[in-house]
Order: structure tokens, then sequence, then C-alpha cells
């Protein structure tokens, strides 16, 4: 029986970790989300992990970054394997370096179970690959998903991870829904906003595509009925234009939004916004 859950999309697991190990805990926390698995502790010490690929650090690694949904934590469980062996402060030390270089890449990281294929552009000449690189790219074939790269490459999680990324952005491999992923994340994105300010944000959304040639281009792609909110992309944009409109009107509205709502109200309509979007 589970001692206790923990949502773990508002507590990061190296930070429910340490109060476990704080508290000389032994058992085992089973997580789920972007990736399942299992950790293990004695006496409030990391002795085993695994996410159903990799066992020991490597594992426990990709389970501190991945994005999960849920933690079990059943106090009493052991285990007779022991891959972890460096103390508390040494695997903190080693997790917080690598979530600080993983926080550079993640967000340019296609979701894990996206399908990857190779694009037909040569190798650029000033462009060397290294042989983890082939060994990536020879697993791209518009079959596997990221997960099963990973699994299958024996690289650890990171490492494949940071490969994907730089093979995408040199345009050797690419991620055929990103188009369609994207659009989506931007349909929900502008439900969620006219959803929390209505009619307010339909004028904000107008004056915000009068003030510049490049804010009018984006605001011709999407078609919005002016009754029910509905939302119809004309054409597809690019990530940077959705990445531009994200920053640019999102500044916009925040800074016409207090002078209608005032401060207090307005700080509550985004929290609504931001519940809207989970």
């Amino acid at each position: 029986m589970a001692d206790f859950e923990i949502n773990l999309r508002e507590f990061n697991l190296p930070d429910v970790l340490q109060f476990l190990i704080q508290l000389r805990k032994t058992g085992v926390i089973r997580v789920n989300g972007e990736l399942s698995g299992e950790i293990f502790i004695k006496d409030g010490h990391i002795v085993h992990a695994t996410d159903g690929t990799e066992k020991g650090f490597e594992s426990l690694l990709n389970l501190s970054l991945a994005r999960l949904e849920k933690g079990i934590f059943e106090s009493g469980v052991r285990t007779a394997e022991q891959t972890i062996t460096e103390d508390v402060g040494k695997l903190n030390e080693s997790i917080e370096r690598r979530r600080i270089e993983f926080e550079k890449i993640k967000d340019r990281l296609p979701p894990r179970d996206a399908v990857l294929a190779k694009s037909t552009k040569e190798l650029p000449t000033a462009v060397a690959l290294r042989r983890t690189d082939w060994q990536v790219l020879a697993m791209v074939d518009g079959k596997r998903t990221i997960n099963e790269i990973i699994a299958q490459s024996q690289l650890g999680g990171y490492e494949t991870i940071k490969t994907i990324v730089w093979l995408k952005e040199q345009g050797l491999i690419y991620d055929p829904k990103e188009a369609e992923r994207l659009m989506a994340g931007l349909i929900k994105y502008l439900n969620a906003f006219f959803k929390t300010f209505g009619k307010n944000g339909l004028n904000w959304f107008k004056r915000w595509s009068e003030l510049n040639p490049e804010n009018q281009n984006i605001s011709t792609s999407i078609k919005i009925d002016e009754e029910t909110f509905e939302i119809t992309i004309q054409n597809p944009l690019s990530e940077e234009q959705m990445e531009y409109f994200r920053k640019d009107f999102g500044d916009f509205f925040k800074n016409e939004g207090p002078q209608i709502y005032g401060k207090l109200l307005f700080k509550k309509k985004l929290e609504e916004m931001a519940a809207e979007l989970k």
C-alpha cells in the first residue's frame, strides 16, 4: 500500500528524494510521466534506480530530467540490486550540473514519443560527425520514437538527447509532425487566452496586429470568429514566428491588462489562463 502520492508536476523529483533521504527512509518511489521508473532508498541512501531501459545513475538522471506526472512512495520495499553507491552530496551535484545543461536544450527537443525521420539534406563539409552522431543518425528510420532511440542507443539518455537536438539543428533529422504539434499548441494558447479575456482579449489582439508588418503577417494567418472565438489557422507559422508571437503579444497584453482590470484582478486572470493551459 502506498504511503503517499506526490504530484510531480508541482514538485520536482530531486526535492522529493532529498525529503525522503533526510527522513532516512527505506522504500521505493515509483514515478510515471514522460518516463516511468523506480528509485529505491535504503536508510536514507539511494541504492538503485531503473527507468525500464537503464539502471543506476544514468537512470536516476533520466528520471530527474524528465517531465513527470506522479510519484508513489511505498516504505519498507527493498531491492537486491545496488547500482548506485555515490553519496547524496555527489549525486545532487552531478544531477544539478546535468540539469543546468539540460535546461539549455530541453525546449529544442521534440516530445519523447515523437517519431523522427532523416532529411534529404547533405551534410555540410564544415560539419564533422562523431561516432555517436552516426550511431544515433543510423537509428532514425521514421519508425522509432525518441524514447526507443534512447533505449536502444546504449549511449545514455542525456548523451542521446544532446545528439538528437544537435542533428535536428543541423537539419539532418526532423520531426514530421512538428508543424502540426506547434499549431495545436498555438490553438490551445489562444483558446485559453480568449476564454480568460473574451472581448477585451480580442481588442488587444486587433490592436497588437496593427503595430507593425510582422504582427500583421502573423495575425492574417490566424482567423478568429468574433462571436464564438473559434480559432482557425489559415497558414502554419514557423517556430520562430510562434516564439515571437508568444513573447511580443504576451508582453503587449500584460502591459495593457492592469489598465482595464487593475493589478490584482489582472494577476488573478493570468492565473486562470495558466490553469487552462495545464
